[in-house]
């Protein structure tokens, strides 16, 4: 396979933005609403993913599904994060981390390429914490929440996109997924 090849399947328009810039090109792109199982498994959301993507395209994928894990929450919610944001929103997800002496959370990204006949993937992982209010108009989703070790302090969402994408959960994935393409 081919990431030159691959379909990116995804109705998220910031998805992939960010994977076209992390990558250096543009990505053939389909926006199919997949259905999304409910599972804390990162691992069944993506495989669960790449099955659906391939019901529809003939021809190779590319998906990809976060978990955001609060480490005050024994990893909850995980991949659950887009329901957890679409219910309590980024200020919901920091009261919840007050509720703990743990402000710690994983942010883990999961990419994969499948065709008919094989199913790869690759993993980027980010270390970080959860911020006491939301910071920064950039990014999307919970970016405004969650400070990467990295960051200097910043939250995603106060980056801007090049000083966000050299760090990100979804660069490491796909550079993974890159290298085992390879």
């Amino acid at each position: 396979m081919n990431f030159e090849r691959l379909v990116f399947v995804t109705s998220n328009l910031h998805k992939l933005r960010e994977a076209e810039e992390v990558l250096g090109f543009r990505l053939a792109h389909r926006a199919l609403d997949l259905e999304e199982i409910q599972s804390l498994s990162l691992e069944a959301v993506v495989h669960h993913k790449a099955l659906s993507a391939r019901a529809h395209i003939d021809g190779p994928v590319l998906v990809e599904d976060t978990a955001l894990e609060l480490q005050g929450m024994d990893g909850f919610p995980g991949p659950l994060i887009r329901w957890l944001l679409a219910s309590v929103g980024p200020e919901g997800i920091c009261t919840l981390a007050d509720a703990f002496a743990e402000r710690r959370a994983v942010v883990r990204c999961m990419a994969c390429a499948a065709d008919h006949s094989e199913e790869l993937t690759g993993l980027g992982v980010v270390e970080g914490q959860i911020a006491a209010f939301p910071r920064g108009h950039n990014g999307f989703g919970w970016d405004s929440v969650f400070i990467p070790s990295a960051g200097q302090g910043k939250t995603y969402a106060e980056m801007e996109t090049p000083e966000k994408n050299r760090i990100s959960h979804r660069r490491l994935a796909l550079e993974d997924l890159r290298r085992v393409l390879s």
